[in-house]
């Protein structure tokens, strides 16, 4: 298994994998609606995610073996450009489909903005493995591969992710994050993590 910047070409094996990985992730059930056509939202959601990182040179990595794609990360730097007008357009037409997905951002963003650190830093949106490829130790490299390339970066400070499920706390202290904060998603609780370079 390999940790690689990822390409275009890797965006269709990548979505899919991210979508197998949040099938019952609260975050993504939150914003986006479980229940019918909710694969769908969230093949959508993660295509349209990875297409703006590739535009803007954000940092993506996939986990690659010779059978293809198995993990995915991605996020942004400490410089957030704003989307190209395409993406923006298919983003604003992707959000009205979905009924009340701009309050539920809204509530998302809210507790987001409120925790995550003063300092520039890196974001990182999302990380998963494909199911078939869990406790191998995928997500580690990936997430070690996110932080190298945050640690590379002389204007960043750390790296800011956040977790809806409670089994992942453990997994990212390990790494070295700590809890700035918690806050509601319906009934979920999102809880906003930190590592400040160094920290580990």
């Amino acid at each position: 298994m390999r940790i690689v910047p990822a390409s275009p070409s890797d965006l269709d094996e990548a979505v899919t994998c991210l979508a197998a990985a949040f099938a019952l992730d609260p975050i993504t059930g939150f914003l986006l609606q479980a229940g019918s056509g909710y694969h769908e939202r969230l093949t959508r959601f993660f295509s349209l995610l990875m297409r703006a990182r590739f535009a803007l040179d954000m940092p993506v990595f996939v986990a690659v073996d010779s059978a293809g794609v198995r993990g995915a990360a991605m996020g942004y730097s400490t410089v957030r450009t704003q989307w190209p007008g395409d993406l923006v357009e298919a983003w604003d037409r992707f959000e009205r489909a979905v009924p009340g997905m701009s309050g539920r951002m809204a509530t998302y963003d809210g507790v987001s903005n409120r925790y995550k650190p003063p300092e520039p830093h890196y974001y990182l949106g999302a990380i998963g493995t494909h199911p078939d490829f869990l406790r191998r130790g995928v997500g580690s490299r990936l997430l070690e591969s996110f932080c190298e390339r945050s640690a590379s970066d002389p204007l960043s400070c750390g790296v800011y992710l956040e977790t809806a499920q409670a089994a992942n706390l453990a997994f990212y202290e390990r790494a070295g994050f700590v809890t700035t904060g918690h806050g509601r998603l319906g009934d979920a609780t999102l809880w906003c993590m930190y590592r400040a370079h160094g920290r580990r």
